[in-house]
């Protein structure tokens, strides 16, 4: 068995509002399949407790989403008894764009 390097998770320090260990990830259509235009309502809401997720949208969820969809995962880190250094990732298969506070990062893989 070959183990594959990855950095620590933080499965278990990201908390939701009321305290409790996740992300809450919203489903967003866009106005159509080609726009970039968010629809603020959200398609569905879920409890992601897994930082590792692969995203299949051929369930129940491809009937309401459009080609073009947002997802965005919220939640808090818990705080620390000192300063850390965090780096954090994304992997893509096709196009993404990661917002973190006030800066947009485009990754794109081939």
């Amino acid at each position: 068995m070959v183990a594959s390097k990855v950095m620590p998770s933080l499965d278990l320090d990201i908390v939701t509002p009321t305290g409790r260990r996740c992300w809450v990830g919203t489903w967003h259509r866009h106005e159509s399949d080609d726009s970039m235009i968010v629809v603020e309502e959200p398609v569905q809401t879920r409890v992601v407790d897994e930082t590792r997720i692969l995203l299949d949208l051929s369930g129940p969820l491809k009937d309401d989403i459009t080609r073009k969809w947002t997802l965005r995962l919220r939640g808090q880190l818990v705080p620390r008894e000192k300063d850390m250094t965090f780096e954090f990732g994304l992997i893509v298969a096709g196009r993404a764009k990661v917002f973190n506070y006030a800066h947009w990062h485009l990754a794109e893989i081939s």
